[in-house]
């Protein structure tokens, strides 16, 4: 589940649209149809369909404190040839939408995106892409370290990693998300130093061919998922596109007729390694 990983550019674009209604007359006045929506959608080859969001537009001059108002009563549909997965809404998460049930989706599938709200249909595509190549790992195994145990154990600290390396010849955009996998993990001395416990690591969209991943990040001790995603090309042009200033403010990137937002497609090859 990917939730966390896409709410900062849902939050990006929903408030880079709302201000293109700007004062600079050089700018296109755009301002929002206050009756349309914004789709967040996003697919993971071999994994549940569960992160799809539906909100309401924010008006011209909303800042970026303000939060859209969640959509929970569209109708939703994912359709892959013959195939149709409806979903439905999240109970407690007010505008999430999962789909109950394995759809298998799978590299190469053909999906389409089906969203109905107050007499409005909203359709996008997308086509699941391939795997990421040449996935590996510096090592499989980090020695923690204490920080407290003694003098030179903060630099230690910095020099405990694991660096994530893959194949990225034409410069496409990925991110890595990190999961411990014990059921009941022991906790990392320094996690004691974080302002929250992370349940995953999250990192933001690149397109090197390299993350390195820190112990001073870690949370606990035990085995732990590498997950490299290959971004689709309709993401990578929204997640480019929202880098603007105010010199170059223009109507973001949307592959969603008839509404606003993003319908994509990922992924994605794992590796492991111990935190021991």
């Amino acid at each position: 589940m990917m939730i966390s990983a896409h709410r900062g550019l849902l939050a990006a674009f929903l408030l880079s649209t709302a201000t293109l209604g700007c004062s600079d007359s050089e700018l296109p006045f755009i301002v929002p149809d206050p009756d349309s929506f914004v789709v967040q959608a996003y697919v993971y080859a071999g994994e549940p369909i569960e992160d799809v969001y539906v909100t309401g537009v924010l008006p011209i001059d909303a800042t970026e404190d303000d939060v859209a108002a969640p959509i929970s009563d569209a109708s939703i549909a994912i359709h892959r040839g013959p195939d149709t997965f409806v979903l439905e809404p999240v109970i407690g998460e007010a505008g999430r939408y999962r789909y109950d049930g394995d759809p298998v989706i799978q590299v190469g599938d053909r999906l389409t995106l089906e969203v109905v709200h107050n007499g409005q249909t909203a359709t996008a595509e997308t086509t699941v892409p391939p795997s990421p190549d040449g996935l590996e790992l510096s090592a499989d195994t980090m020695e923690a370290v204490d920080p407290f145990a003694g003098f030179g154990g903060a630099q230690d600290l910095f020099d405990r990693s694991v660096v994530v390396r893959w194949a990225n010849p034409a410069n496409r955009l990925h991110f890595v998300a990190i999961d411990n996998l014990e059921t009941d993990p022991r906790i990392l001395p320094t996690t004691e130093i974080l302002e929250e416990f992370l349940p995953r690591i999250i990192t933001e969209p690149t397109v090197v061919d390299s993350t390195v991943v820190l112990q001073i990040l870690l949370t606990h001790y035990g085995d732990h998922r590498v997950r490299l995603y290959r971004v689709n090309d309709e993401y990578a042009d929204l997640y480019q596109g929202l880098t603007q200033d105010s010199r170059n403010l223009n109507e973001p990137p949307s592959n969603i007729d008839g509404a606003l937002g993003i319908f994509s497609a990922f992924a994605s090859d794992s590796a492991f390694f111990l935190v021991r």
